[in-house]
């Protein structure tokens, strides 16, 4: 049986995450350039 939910890889890279080769979600690297997806934070300063 499925969810009827999907996580795109847009969705989850918009939360800076990614899929490794396991199929584990871990934390895209923001000082990698590499990546196909670039995490979006709201950096707040106060």
């Amino acid at each position: 049986m499925t969810s009827k939910y999907k996580n795109s890889k847009k969705k989850m890279a918009s939360l800076g995450l990614r899929k490794d080769s396991n199929g584990d979600y871990i934390y895209i690297d923001p000082n990698d350039t590499t990546s196909e997806f670039v995490p979006v934070r709201n950096k707040k300063e106060k």
